[in-house]
């Protein structure tokens, strides 16, 4: 998704989830509390109809009382004036008092007289037959002091009724009778208490008399109806249920609100949403398209010269600068690639050494002039061919026999093979991994034709060898004639007593003597740098060494790290010669030490005794030939010996306490052995891996 739609689809659910939440809040808060209010204005005004019924019955109550405590309706119910009922049973005084009907029953519960609205010829039966057996059969006429007065169902129309005993004025004497009067709850009476209470009364009969008192909420269409309460009768039972209807304006005011709140947030998220899209897309949507437009013309043009175009002072404007220098130092990478490109081209067509590039397809992908020379070939015929067809060995007695080049490990390799015109050459091969553009691993091959070293070795090794045996010829003879003149010199010392003639004889012996030595030592020098070095296990070395000095009573300790060291064969000559040293030497010598640590890439061979030591003004010249109490060649042969292989020794020791030697072994020519062998000398010739590790 795009960051204009990710950011406009964020913003509205933002907005989405606030008016949600607001909306959730109005109906929670605002419409819960007029759905409250409406039900309590609801309630109090059924209360108030309900206190008007009831406030009829009190009315009655009233209106019976006063009957019934008049001295003329007392003095009537004894004598039976007649003038009393004219007088006062009218149907204008029923209509004043709005009434419906006035009863005068005896002690026997028996009608004296009465009068009803029902009837308006006043001739005809005041009172309806159905009247009078209504109020007889209710319990009215009980004689209750106080009287009676409730609700009475004439079949379906409710009457309010009041009872009272007649008595005289002064409420006393023994009744005479029960005044009762009732009044009518038709349309019109319930109209006028929905006048007297401001509300839309409505009264029915309980069809189910059985049915409790119940006040329930029904709504209707911005009504609140079924409002309704349970009166009962004068017997106690349900008669009457009350209800009420009014106009939910309280409600119909806050869905008018929630209306409004829902439009309003419709038009606010609109208009903010529109404001937004239009604001996003002309402060950072059309800006960052301008600038990745810039940058697509930049990289379609391939040329880093190019710059944005940004006159921004916010953070557009700084990505825009920051890309802008970012282009700059990739142009400046560049030119320095290209012109290290066009340098090493240039070094790679010039160089002697034969320069290839193998790619993880075992194919040759690059090869320079060089090695063409070498192969007696084009670069062009010897790309995609396999070094395999190159670098085959053509003795199979050759160290690494059918190998391709794929095989072998990185490093120095030199093989036998021949080129293109059948001609045998030795190269020397260096392989090291080198990581491609594509991400995979190549390997660049360096080659070089060794065919003249190899011929001026093996001439070497000839003359070496031719010399040698001259050597040992001219050593021979030498040593024949000395023989032969010490044997002289012995013969003329016994046939000879003159002692000035004796010195001579002993001079010339000792410089016989002397020759001898020189001769010996010659002998042992000559084996240096004729065959080949190789390498040696250094612990096996020291414990050969020290065998061969056959000294009882020397503690000779090997400590440290082994490592196997490629020196010449007269390695354990020269161990040998610096423990002869250190014997014939260092005065009551007992502790000899060896150990070894590491000095950057160097290793360091330390040779440490308990002898005299030797003087600082000695210690840079008992390296030198004929320097030293002794012949003055033990020390000079160890040097030379260990620099054939680029190995250096020095004295580092304490002249009283003991001499001290610490042999450097460079990086090339030492390597760490796994394991160590106290009994034997490996025989690990590298052949032609010379400083392979």
């Amino acid at each position: 998704m795009r960051l204009y739609a990710q950011t406009i689809l964020i913003i509205g659910i933002t907005i989405l989830t606030i008016a949600a939440i607001l909306l959730v809040t109005f109906e929670l808060t605002v419409m819960g509390s007029l759905s409250g209010l409406e039900q309590e204005y609801a309630l109090e005004d059924l209360h108030r109809a309900e206190n008007s019924v009831y406030g009829e019955g009190t009315r009655l109550a009233g209106i019976s009382q006063d009957w019934g405590v008049w001295d003329d309706t007392y003095n009537y119910m004894i004598s039976g004036n007649p003038e009393y009922i004219s007088s006062n049973f009218a149907i204008s005084t029923l209509r004043g008092l709005n009434l419906y009907s006035i009863a005068l029953y005896n002690l026997n519960g028996t009608l004296v007289s009465g009068i009803s609205t029902a009837q308006h010829n006043i001739t005809s039966d005041p009172m309806p037959e159905d009247m009078v057996m209504l109020l007889q059969e209710n319990p009215l006429l009980s004689g209750s002091p106080d009287g009676i007065h409730g609700i009475i169902m004439d079949d379906l129309t409710p009457l309010v009724v009041s009872s009272h005993p007649i008595l005289n004025s002064e409420m006393q004497g023994p009744p005479h009778g029960t005044v009762v009067v009732a009044s009518l709850l038709d349309n019109a009476r319930i109209s006028e208490l929905s006048r007297n209470i401001l509300q839309n009364i409505t009264i029915t009969p309980v069809s189910d008399r059985s049915s409790e008192s119940l006040v329930q909420d029904v709504p209707g269409n911005n009504q609140i109806d079924n409002y309704q309460s349970i009166i009962t009768d004068i017997s106690g039972q349900p008669a009457l249920s009350i209800k009420i209807t009014e106009r939910r304006d309280l409600s119909r005011s806050g869905i008018y609100s929630r209306i409004f709140l829902i439009t309003s947030l419709l038009i606010l998220t609109i208009l903010f949403m529109g404001l937004a899209s239009w604001l996003l897309n002309r402060i950072i949507i059309s800006p960052l398209q301008d600038l990745n437009r810039d940058l697509l013309t930049i990289g379609n043009s391939g040329l880093l010269s190019g710059r944005i175009q940004t006159r921004r002072d916010d953070e557009i404007g700084d990505l825009a600068t920051s890309i802008n220098t970012m282009i700059g130092s990739f142009e400046l990478a560049q030119r320095e690639r290209i012109s290290s490109e066009h340098r090493l081209a240039r070094l790679v067509e010039l160089v002697e050494e034969g320069i290839c590039l193998i790619g993880p397809d075992n194919l040759i992908w690059f090869a320079n002039p060089a090695l063409a020379s070498i192969f007696e070939t084009t670069p062009h015929e010897l790309t995609g061919r396999c070094p395999e067809t190159l670098f085959s060995p053509h003795d199979p007695e050759d160290q690494i026999q059918g190998d391709c080049v794929t095989g072998m490990k990185p490093g120095h390799h030199e093989l036998h093979t021949r080129t293109k015109s059948g001609r045998d050459i030795w190269i020397r091969v260096t392989l090291a991994p080198y990581p491609l553009e594509t991400g995979r691993m190549g390997e660049l091959c360096v080659v070089t034709d060794i065919s003249q070293y190899r011929t001026a070795e093996h001439e070497l090794l000839l003359s070496n060898k031719k010399l040698s045996l001259l050597g040992s010829m001219t050593r021979h003879d030498i040593v024949n004639q000395l023989t032969t003149i010490r044997g002289m010199l012995g013969l003329i010392r016994r046939k000879n007593a003159d002692t000035s003639l004796t010195q001579l004889i002993s001079s010339a012996e000792d410089a016989a003597e002397k020759i001898n030595k020189h001769i010996e030592f010659s002998k042992e020098y000559q084996k240096a740098g004729i065959e080949k070095p190789r390498w040696q296990d250094l612990r096996t070395v020291w414990n050969l060494a020290y065998a061969m000095s056959r000294r009882k009573g020397l503690t000779f300790t090997v400590n440290g790290e082994n490592y196997e060291i490629y020196a010449d064969q007269l390695l354990q000559k020269v161990f040998y010669n610096l423990i002869e040293n250190s014997l014939k030497h260092g005065k009551n010598v007992f502790y000899i030490t060896i150990s070894t640590q590491r000095e950057g890439t160097d290793l360091l061979i330390i040779y440490s005794d308990d002898g005299g030591g030797i003087p600082d003004t000695m210690k840079d010249r008992i390296f030198e030939r004929g320097v030293g109490a002794g012949t003055g060649w033990g020390l000079f042969f160890a040097k030379e010996v260990l620099s054939l292989t680029g190995m250096d020794i020095r004295e580092s020791g304490t002249f009283g306490i003991g001499a001290e030697f610490v042999i450097t072994v460079p990086e090339e020519v030492f390597r760490p052995v796994p394991g160590y062998v106290s009994d034997s000398n490996p025989e690990d010739d590298p052949g032609n891996e010379e400083h392979d590790n």
